[in-house]
């Protein structure tokens, strides 16, 4: 596939999950609605590049810093960018890990998702009030 193909797919890709995020947020802020419609989109993309990397043979070591450092190029900008404008915490589970993305400011969990499903499981900022922010293990579907 050329790169203009990869580019055009890639820009069809984005306006679809930003277009669907867009309308499933509807208690979020225009602004807020973007940004987080790219940083699940982000959380996607970079699932995919991961488990690319490893297989179903997850490190146990792989941390922030080793998930930034793997998908860095491998996924569009703006999306690395929605990755490190939040802190994120990656816990390996042998055949799969667990992304807990944390806003930068309040230190309030707002996204997490375990590797092995298509999407981002948990919409926090969504869904206020639906997870157990302190017992993600409820929601994997993974087990």
């Amino acid at each position: 596939m050329s790169n203009i193909m990869k580019k055009y797919c890639s820009i069809i890709i984005i306006f679809f999950f930003l277009t669907v995020s867009a309308s499933a947020c509807a208690a979020l802020s225009g602004g807020q609605q973007r940004d987080y419609g790219l940083l699940k989109t982000a959380v996607t993309f970079s699932a995919d590049k991961i488990m690319g990397e490893f297989g179903d043979r997850i490190p146990d070591n792989l941390d922030e810093e080793m998930f930034l450092r793997i998908v860095h190029g491998k996924i569009p900008d703006e999306f690395y960018k929605a990755l490190t404008d939040h802190s994120l915490v990656v816990v390996p589970k042998g055949s799969y890990y667990l992304l807990k993305v944390y806003d930068k400011s309040t230190h309030a969990l707002i996204l997490f998702d375990y590797s092995c499903t298509p999407e981002a499981d948990g919409r926090v900022l969504e869904e206020p009030g639906k997870f157990d922010v302190n017992h993600l293990e409820l929601y994997d579907p993974c087990k």
